[in-house]
């Protein structure tokens, strides 16, 4: 907790109440009328939000979509894959119009009223999906198909998407990347290594690759930043971990959940540079999805709670970090 000696030394601005509007992290003030010292600090949290109608796990998401506009499709379940789209007005899951193709562990972009969703595994866990679908904010409708059909990672919007990693048939990992113009996909340039079961997020022209599984770790802390013309190995990931889900943009995301090799719910965000380690998930899970807009505001949804199929869960649960006002004691 902030104290006295924090201060000492410095020049303190006297008001009768505290500062209107959002305060800037770390400011001071004396408020006159409470006749206290005051400081702004900066809270960070997972806090639970509506359940989704139906518990599953690797679900595709609408990455650019902010947390009180969620959207997520497909993903698999106790009775087999899905094709359910589910939309997040911030409190509660709505179902609406269902892909073409029931699948699990595709890739996923854009927002609402304008995704994107390709790739995955459909039938059964070696029939692998080359599907795109296109959503309007009424229905889906069948796009151009990818050129390497695998279950993936996706980025960016619906006109500027971008698939990266995964595995091909036979569950080969794969250092592919693709990226979608709106109207047919084109082969970009590769990660440095082939990866699976890795967690991405960002845009077409600054995604971000984290952890999964490489050749040699089964459960890597390996990060990749691509600027639209090639990857690049950047600071690692604190945890080396597999299956887990990811929200953000490139200089601003949250890695979380995963398998470590135990289910975890650990969290961390980075912001261009570094890492820092978050509070825990409320739930520990794998084979979780997630989006959100930057590192403090970030949504998590469905997953897999241990490694049973009578464990999927349809919990939700948001991140956020804001800045808070703090009494500067005497201690």
């Amino acid at each position: 907790m902030t104290d006295y000696k924090t201060i000492q030394g410095r020049r303190v601005v006297s008001l009768a109440s505290d500062p209107p509007g959002p305060v800037s992290e770390g400011q001071i003030w004396y408020n006159s009328t409470a006749t206290e010292f005051k400081t702004s600090v900066k809270v960070a949290a997972w806090a639970s939000g509506g359940n989704l109608n139906t518990p599953k796990d690797s679900l595709g998401a609408a990455c650019a979509a902010p947390i009180t506009a969620g959207m997520v499709f497909g993903g698999g379940g106790s009775t087999g894959h899905f094709a359910e789209t589910e939309l997040y007005d911030g409190s509660s899951w709505t179902e609406v119009g269902n892909l073409n193709t029931a699948r699990e562990i595709l890739g996923g972009s854009g927002t609402q009223t304008a995704a994107l969703a390709f790739g995955g595994q459909k039938s059964n866990p070696n029939a692998n999906a080359n599907e795109s679908e296109e959503y309007n904010g009424t229905s889906w409708t069948e796009g151009d198909n990818l050129n390497t059909a695998r279950y993936l990672i996706g980025a960016g919007t619906q006109t500027a998407g971008l698939g990266f990693g995964g595995a091909g048939i036979g569950l080969t990992r794969t250092d592919a990347s693709e990226e979608y113009n709106g109207t047919s996909w084109s082969e970009g340039n590769n990660l440095n290594g082939s990866r699976g079961y890795l967690a991405g997020c960002g845009t077409q022209t600054a995604g971000l690759a984290m952890a999964g599984s490489i050749t040699g770790t089964a459960h890597a802390t390996v990060v990749e930043e691509y600027n639209g013309t090639s990857w690049s190995e950047v600071t690692n990931c604190t945890q080396g971990r597999i299956r887990c889900g990811a929200g953000g943009l490139q200089t601003s995301a949250v890695l979380f959940g995963g398998i470590i090799p135990a289910v975890t719910n650990k969290a961390e965000s980075y912001d261009g540079t570094s890492w820092t380690n978050l509070a825990d998930m409320g739930t520990a899970r794998y084979f979780v999805n997630g989006h959100g807009t930057s590192n403090s505001a970030v949504l998590a949804a469905g997953g897999l709670t241990a490694a049973s199929a009578a464990n999927h869960t349809a919990a939700t649960e948001e991140f956020t970090e804001a800045a808070t006002v703090k009494v500067i004691t005497d201690s």
